[in-house]
Order: structure tokens, then C-alpha cells, then sequence
């Protein structure tokens, strides 16, 4: 395959306003190749150099990474890099040795082809021969963001103590002075006297094997109360839990099979360390010293070569290597050691923060449920490092987009409408809360302070869990900077455009309005090159809708076990989420099961993705941890529990959002062989089904969904509020309801899906002649066909919007249109009041691996 096709894929999307009466606006496209495609997107183990010639680049500078297998533990690397090959003296960068495998130039790359290689320098000083040259193309359109040397870093450390909170301590000194009629004063000192009463606190079970409390205890209750208020017992209660620790023996088990605990034993040593310097004998200190880097220098070698390369590893970038961080930094001036190790930490960030290195969306991939587990390290890594070096590390693109991100995955007064695992919490937490009100007053990001001030105004805001002045782990934050409001700076509105598509991660959600969140709908789609790996599951090209801030349809199942059979059969399963089998069998746990939305399109009354599913459902999974929690509980990546070889070659789906009460999916299947067909939808409460038409009833929040689903092959439909057998929930749960439609058996099949939701019941009836079916304004016509290929077109009489996926000339405002680009999809709608043409090609996929 000729790789060189891929740096040229390019993708444009220009959506125009229009000027003056106009209506149609030109579109350009960049020419871009259509190729097979690849095996996996992102590749849960780097097998590879990256970046090489296939690749488009996703921030200036790249990282250079290495595999694990290229570097022997005992050996070092050297990089070179050049717009030169012949890698000259003069305009060539070099690393000099590294103990790990990732070179960051730590400056911007100019326009134009580059070369790099490596090779292993031996401890002894003998070098290997250089690696092949590997060449990239920096295009000048990758979006910049440099961060300084480790060097400015270093020489900028506060040579005295407590420095853990070094961003922070002007503030601390200002708010001590008015600090007990401060909003916060009274939660934040019943916590601490909560600490000093050590509930929670089973003194026989030992100190160490209670380090999840003591962490929470002594980082986040005591030494906050004692550097606000600066009284002494939570000074004197902090030294006695550590002191008891320390007549303690650590045991090595303890910390090296939970990498949690071994962050939470390194924050309270360090964090003690740090703030009691002054009473802390000399043994005291040694052995804190001893025990920290015991740990960090474990960690630092588990780490180094795998996680510059490894894809998922959540719990490190939650907390791990924020505690290795926090520990090494007390220590470096006193150790080398621990100086090296904090420069791996700090190049790994700077080359894989904050969202793996490869998303810009300011998402979060493993679902926003997931996401508060990571706030703490998100903040304190960005302020600290930003403090450390003088850069700012919030220009990142992640973070410049994060305030967007938490507005669309988790609207105020909602359940969220993102994907993975996450435990059922009605409404944002104030964790969430917390880390939005970060993003407001270091950003004075609009959407930010909407966030903030909206789920503030909400009907359970006073409730602890959802309350800001509750969210305990920024408290510090929050209160050293002082209680003056956010710089709005005009911007009180944020541009709610009620759609959002995360081109990185594969995501994307319209609203109906969410500005009227009593009536608002809110469709969430997935299709993500991620794959199903880590936290992330088997679902592509699967939607969540809700209303009114609840679930119509969701995905089933819940999340107790990580990797129990009810994960496995049911929650994780693909037949778990609002999408497609085929012959009962779906997507395997990997990341090579994955996905991509090709296309989206928004206008004031429709909302559109296009999504490709068509390379996950690709036969078992290669991963040894999902191969041996099959084993574990005692199942088999086989048909008969959902996975194995299945001829399906093709799934396309189309789904819009009319505006403001319809959603219609457009699925276009295909295979190599007749196969039968699994349409699946989900729902919090019981299906009724009546021909071709679904209906669900919420009585507790007031409204009704009907569903009709349209197809050439009639289909057999079954509901059930049964769990797959063998897959119920290890914990009472809450029933759920599970609908198949099965159609064929056929090697190909269109299927159309017209549904309404309706506040008092009553729904428009759905006319259909042949192919064209009118639903109160609305006229959908989709090709529905096997043997013909996939089209659907769809128009308003009354607002005159026209969206066309078809080989027609669509009539947009009056005129014929002429597509810019062959088999593009069209929308003719207003934005923002003002009618305008946007027309859109598939998106191509933005790899990080080997192309096959």
C-alpha cells in the first residue's frame, strides 16, 4: 500500500456565514485519497516509530516515540532530528542519552518535510548503529503549542519549603486574612475536624492499608485547613499520622500491586515532608525520603518505554504519576534521582497530556462520567508546571476546548450524553463543577462561566454532591484566588450553538435548545477511532437520546464490576447499546474495533452525523487482560456470547435531529454472505409494540417516544426486560428494557427509523408512498432498496430546510445546486437566522500507527 496517500489526506469543513440576502455559499473541498482501510487507528501497544510519512500531525512539535522494544532497561537512546537527512552538524537536534523512549525539541517545527532516527547507546558509552530514517511533514496548519526545556523548569524550583503549593502561595496569604468569612470556612473546617477525629479510621487495620482516607485526610482536609487558617492541630494531627505510619512497616504488595496506593502513600509523605520540615527529626526524614523514592523509583521504571507508547492506562494519568510528581519534586534538590525521574515525568506529560498526546477536543474519551477521576491531576499538573517553567500549559488545545466539552457531554439539570463507563449520578457532579469554575477564572472561558452559573441555578445546586462550595479538592484553589467574580469580559453568552462534534474522539451531540432545558432533546451519536479499550466500550455507531435531562433511549446495563460477567455479556457488549449485531454477534473489546463520524452538518433545524462502523466488528480481542476475564468468568469470545468472525463488511448510519422533536436513522448494512440483522434499542422503561411502531411512556417525568422502523425486510421484533443470560448484575439494579429488531437472513438491508418524542402524547402521523414518508412538515425520502445505493433526502415545507445524501442536483432556496465535490452531503438550512449552504465530504482518519 502506497502510505504517501495518507500525509496528503487533508479534510475541510468551512462553514461560511452568509453576507447581505445570499444564500448559497461556496464551499471548497482540498482533494484527499480514499484508501483501504487501516487496522487500528490508535494501537493500544505502540509497535512503531511515530510520526513517520503517513501520518498527519496533531500539535507542532511532535513527539518523537520509540517502542518499548526498542530500548533494553539498562540502555539509553539518542535522537537526531533535521529538515536535513543528511543530519548536519548545524540545524539538527539532538537529545544526548535518554533513559526513556519519547524526545520532545520543546520548539516549534517549521513548514516543511523532517527526518529523525535513533539508535541505543549501551551503558558503558558503545552506540548501536542509527535506526532507519523516519521523515513527517509539518504543513503549518497542525495547531502550536510549545512547551519550555525540563532545564527552565529546574532552576526555577523553590529552593525552600512548603513548595507543594508553590502556584498558590501568594493567594494563601492573602485569603488567611479573612478566611473565616469566607462561604466555604464552615465545610472546609468540618472536614478537617473530621480528619482530627480520625472517623473512617481503623487504627488496628494499620495506617498503610488506609491510604485512600489518610490521602484525603492529609492532602485535601488537614493541610488545607492548616495553610488557610494556620492553626496548629491540623499541623500536629498531620505529624501524627505520619509519624504512626512510619512505625509501620511498608510492605512491598501493599504498593506495587495498586498503583492508587502507591500514589496515596507518596502525597502523604510528601505532603507532611513538605509542610513540617521544622519538626521532623532526621530519621523521620530519612525514612520518608527512603520510602518515597522506594516507590517513585519503582514506578519510574515500571513506566519508562511503556507509557510513552501504551494507549490506555487511566490510572496513571489520574493519579500515579501526579503522586511520583508531587514526591520527586520535595525531594530533587536533595536527591538526582528524583530528578531525573521528575524530568521523564515532565517530558511523558508534555508529550501525552492531558488527553493521551491525541485529542485536541477537550473531551474526554472514556466518557464523562469517567472524567471527574482525572480533574485533581489535570489542574494541578497544568498550574504547577506553569508556575514551574513561566509558559502557560492551559494553551494546550484540549484545555482551550474543555469548557465546550463539559457543557455538551453534561447540560445542567441532566443526565450526561457521553459514553463509556460511568456510574448513573443524575446531574453534573461538583467535582465537575469544580473543574469548570478552574477553566472560568484561568480562561475566562465563556462557556466555562455559563457552566458554572447554570448548574449553580439548578433545583439540587445546595445538595453537597452537586454544590461547588462542596467540590473539596479545588477548595484551596478556589479560595486563594479570591472571591471576586469572573471577567466575563461580554461574553455572558457563549455562542450556545447546540451542537458539537469531536472530530478527535469520535463524538458528537445536538440539542433541541439548550437554553430551554424543560423541553430540550439532546442526541449523542459515537463512532470513535479509539476503539472499545480501557473505559471506553463496544458501541460504535451507537446514540443515546434524552429528554427533558432523562434518558428516551440509553445504553443498558451498569457499571459494578470492571470486568465481571455482566460487564462482559451485557454492560461493555455491544448488545448493550443502541446499534447493531450481526448474526448475534458485535464488536470485541479492542482498539481495532473502531469507528469514525465521517460527516456532520448543523443548521437552526437540523443537526446531523455519519458515522462508519464498518472495521468493528472485526472477531475477538487480542488484549491478555480482556482474554483473561473471559476465562475469569468463565466465557468464551465465541457467537454464543456475542463475539467471533461475522461477514459484515458494510455499516454506514445516518442520524439527524429535526428540530425540535424528531430523530431519523438512516442504516445502510451490508456483508459478504446473507446474515441476520440485530437492531437494538434500550430504554428505562417498557416497550410497546404494535407493528412496525415502539412506544415508550415516562410517567414519572411526562413524556412519550414512538418509534417506527422502516425497512424492504420485515422485521421480527422482541422486547424483553431480561438480562442476557449468565450477565445479570452482580448488585441489584433497576430494570431495564431491551428491544431487537431482527431482520434477513440477507447480505444487505436498509433501515429507516422516524422517531418522535412528545410532551403530551400525541405524535404526527408518519404517510408513506414508496420510499417518501411526510411527517407534519417534514418530507424524508430514503432509498431503502438492498441493491441500490444508499440516498436520503430531507426537506421542511415550512422553514425550507433541504438536506441531500444522494447522486441528485438538490433544489436549494429556489435553485439547483451543484455539488463541489462528488457524493457529498448537503444542507441548506438557516444558521443562526441567516440561510446558507454547507456541504461536507467524509472526514479521513488521523492515525498514529502503521497503516497496513
Amino acid at each position: 500500500m502506497d502510505t504517501k496517500i495518507f500525509s496528503r489526506i487533508m479534510f475541510a469543513l468551512l462553514f461560511f456565514m452568509a453576507t447581505g440576502c445570499s444564500d448559497d455559499q461556496e464551499i471548497f473541498f482540498e482533494d484527499y485519497a480514499q484508501e483501504e482501510a487501516p487496522e487500528v487507528v490508535h494501537p493500544d501497544q505502540r509497535d512503531k516509530p511515530y510520526p513517520r510519512e503517513e501520518h498527519e500531525l496533531y500539535i507542532n512539535p511532535a513527539p518523537l516515540l520509540v517502542p518499548r522494544a526498542a530500548r533494553k532497561e539498562n540502555e539509553f537512546l539518542e535522537f537526531e532530528l533535521s529538515q536535513d537527512i543528511s543530519f548536519p552538524e548545524q540545524g539538527t537536534y539532538r537529545s544526548g542519552k535518554l533513559n526513556w523512549n519519547v524526545f520532545n525539541i520543546h520548539q516549534e517545527m517549521a513548514v516543511g518535510q523532517w527526518h529523525w532516527r535513533f539508535r541505543t547507546v549501551a551503558q558503558d558509552g558503545r552506540t548501536a548503529g542509527w535506526s532507519k530514517v523516519y521523515s513527517f511533514t509539518v504543513t503549518g496548519k497542525e495547531p502550536v503549542f510549545v512547551t519550555p526545556d525540563f532545564s527552565v523548569l529546574r532552576q526555577n524550583i523553590p529552593v525552600g519549603y512548603p513548595r507543594i503549593h508553590c502556584h498558590l502561595a501568594a493567594g494563601i496569604e492573602t485569603a488567611k486574612a479573612k478566611i473565616q468569612e469566607h462561604v466555604e470556612y464552615s465545610d472546609m473546617i468540618s472536614r478537617a475536624d473530621r480528619a482530627c477525629t480520625e472517623q473512617g479510621i481503623d487504627a488496628a487495620k494499620g495506617l498503610y492499608l488506609q491510604s485512600a482516607t489518610l490521602s484525603e485526610y492529609i492532602f485535601d482536609y488537614l493541610y488545607t485547613a492548616y495553610l488557610l487558617t494556620g492553626d496548629t492541630k491540623y499541623y500536629d494531627k498531620m505529624l501524627d499520622y505520619v509519624r504512626r505510619m512510619l512505625g509501620e512497616t511498608l510492605a512491598d504488595d501493599t504498593w506495587r500491586t495498586n498503583d492508587f496506593a502507591a500514589a496515596e502513600i507518596v502525597t502523604i509523605l510528601s505532603t507532611v515532608y513538605d509542610a513540617c520540615q521544622n519538626d521532623l527529626t532526621a530519621d523521620e526524614m530519612a525514612k520518608i525520603e527512603t520510602e518515597i523514592m522506594k516507590i517513585a523509583t519503582y514506578y519510574y521504571n515500571h513506566f519508562r518505554g511503556r507509557m510513552e507508547n501504551w494507549f490506555f492506562d487511566e490510572h496513571t494519568w489520574q493519579a500515579t504519576l501526579r503522586g511520583m510528581v508531587q514526591g520527586t519534586f520535595v525531594l530533587c534538590q536533595k536527591n538526582p534521582e528524583a530528578m531525573t525521574i521528575l524530568q521523564y515525568f515532565y517530558e511523558l506529560w508534555t508529550s501525552r497530556a492531558p488527553s493521551n498526546g491525541f485529542n485536541r477536543d477537550g473531551s474526554w474519551f472514556n466518557g464523562a462520567g469517567y472524567f471527574q477521576t482525572n480533574q485533581y491531576t489535570l489542574y494541578y499538573m497544568t498550574m504547577l508546571l506553569s508556575h514551574l517553567t513561566g509558559a502557560d500549559f492551559l494553551q494546550h488545545p484540549w484545555f482551550q476546548n474543555a469548557g465546550r466539552a463539559l457543557v455538551y457531554s453534561w447540560l445542567p439539570d441532566s443526565q450526561n450524553t457521553s459514553f463509556g463507563d460511568f456510574n448513573r449520578e443524575d446531574r453534573p457532579a461538583r467535582s465537575r463543577i469544580g473543574f469548570a469554575d478552574f477553566l472560568a477564572r484561568e480562561l475566562n472561558d465563556p462557556n466555562a462561566i455559563w457552566y458554572v452559573q447554570e448548574c449553580q441555578r439548578s433545583s439540587i445546586a445546595s445538595e453537597s454532591m452537586h454544590n461547588l462550595y462542596r467540590n473539596y479538592d479545588l477548595r484551596l484553589y478556589r479560595i486563594s484566588q479570591g472571591d471576586a467574580p469572573y471577567n466575563v469580559g461580554g461574553h455572558e453568552d457563549p455562542g450556545l450553538e447546540n451542537f458539537v462534534w469531536y472530530k478527535d474522539s469520535g463524538e458528537g451531540v445536538a440539542f433541541s435548545d439548550m437554553n430551554e432545558r424543560s423541553s430540550n432533546m439532546s442526541l449523542a451519536f459515537r463512532s470513535s477511532p479509539y476503539g472499545s479499550g480501557n473505559h471506553t466500550h463496544s458501541d460504535q455507531n451507537s446514540f443515546r437520546l434524552l429528554y427533558k435531562g432523562e434518558y428516551v433511549y440509553m445504553n443498558a446495563g451498569y457499571y459494578q464490576v470492571y470486568n465481571d460477567a455482566h460487564a462482559i455479556l451485557q454492560y461493555r457488549n455491544t448488545r448493550g447499546h443502541n446499534t447493531v449485531m450481526v448474526n448475534g454477534v458485535g464488536q470485541p473489546f479492542t482498539t481495532r474495533a473502531y469507528g469514525n463520524i465521517e460527516r456532520a452538518l448543523n443548521g437552526d433545524n437540523l443537526a446531523y452525523f455519519m458515522g462508519d462502523a464498518s472495521q468493528a466488528y472485526c472477531g475477538t480481542t487480542e488484549n491478555t487482560y480482556w482474554i483473561n476475564s473471559f476465562a475469569g468468568a468463565g466465557l468464551s469470545q465465541t457467537q454464543q456470547y456475542g463475539f467471533g468472525d461475522n461477514p459484515l463488511n458494510n455499516y454506514k448510519r445516518q442520524i439527524f435531529m429535526l428540530r425540535p422533536n424528531k430523530v431519523v436513522i438512516y442504516d445502510d448494512l451490508g456483508a459478504t454472505e446473507p446474515a441476520t440483522w440485530q437492531w437494538l434499542l434500550h430504554s428505562p422503561v417498557e416497550f410497546h409494540v404494535a407493528g412496525n411502531k415502539v412506544t415508550t411512556v415516562n410517567e414519572t417525568v411526562g413524556f412519550t417516544s414512538v418509534a417506527q422502523i422502516f425497512s424492504d425486510e420485515t422485521p421480527k421484533i422482541t422486547t424483553t426486560n431480561k438480562w442476557f443470560p449468565g450477565g445479570e448484575p452482580a448488585k441489584a439494579a433497576d430494570k431495564q428494557w431491551h428491544l431487537t429488531a431482527e431482520f434477513g437472513p440477507v447480505a444487505q438491508n436498509k433501515i429507516l427509523t422516524i422517531i418522535q418524542v412528545s410532551e403530551n402524547g400525541n405524535v404526527e402521523n408518519i404517510w408513506r408512498v414508496d420510499d417518501t414518508f411526510t411527517v407534519g412538515d417534514w418530507t424524508i425520502e430514503a432509498e431503502l432498496s438492498a441493491d441500490k445505493p444508499a440516498a436520503i433526502s430531507i426537506a421542511n415545507t415550512v422553514t425550507g430546510t433541504v438536506f441531500d445524501n444522494s447522486d441528485r442536483s438538490p433544489v436549494l432556496g429556489g435553485a439547483p445546486y451543484q455539488r463541489m465535490q462528488e457524493k457529498s452531503s448537503v444542507l441548506y438550512d438557516k444558521v443562526r437566522g441567516t440561510a446558507q449552504t454547507q456541504e461536507i465530504g467524509d472526514k479521513p482518519l488521523q492515525v498514529t500507527r502503521a497503516l497496513r
